[in-house]
């Protein structure tokens, strides 16, 4: 039919859901609705986003670590752990990978992958969660190795992922926990 077929996250997803919460960079004072994304330079197959949530570093933190969090805003199955090398899974399977790294209230990193991807492709997310002064946290999301396409020709991969962390992750928290208006939906 030519349309593109969906993500898996995308298509696991809820179709709405209650604010979550946006992290602070710095003690500066920053807009709650803030984020920004790129792809730099001969980096295509990178993605960062920033986005503010209204909670503390600990409480946006749990919304990515804690299964039950996690679970609320995803609407489905999904396996969490911050034990390095521990396997994760989200949207009912539809998102794998694996913890490379965690510290608390701090820093994620993982292995991750769609399950539209080419055998054996993993791409590497790293979050940052940084507290202001004022109680917000600024989280950053990088995200590298994303594939140029999927096993079934969609070749905009890299806008399909963004996508999917800001209104399936990002705007979902907000809704679902109250720390912040959606800004992506």
């Amino acid at each position: 039919d030519g349309s593109s077929t969906p993500s898996p996250a995308a298509a696991a997803a809820p179709a709405a859901a209650p604010a979550a919460p946006k992290p602070a960079a710095d003690a500066a004072p920053k807009p709650a609705a803030s984020s920004s994304s790129s792809s730099s330079g001969n980096n295509a197959d990178a993605i960062t986003i920033k986005v503010q949530f209204t909670a503390p570093a600990k409480e946006v933190y749990e919304c990515f670590t804690v299964p039950q969090r996690v679970m609320a805003y995803t609407q489905s199955k999904c396996e969490m752990s911050t034990t390095p090398g521990s396997k994760i899974s989200l949207f009912d399977g539809s998102i794998t990978g694996e913890c490379v790294s965690a510290t608390a209230n701090e820093k994620l990193v993982w292995l991750w992958r769609q399950s539209a991807w080419p055998e054996g492709k993993m791409s590497t997310v790293t979050i940052t969660f940084e507290q202001s002064g004022s109680g917000s946290t600024e989280v950053v999301l990088k995200q590298t190795g994303v594939p140029s396409q999927d096993v079934h020709g969609n070749s905009n991969m890299r806008e399909v992922v963004e996508q999917g962390w800001k209104r399936n992750v990002f705007d979902r928290i907000k809704m679902v926990f109250g720390y912040g208006n959606p800004q992506f939906s």
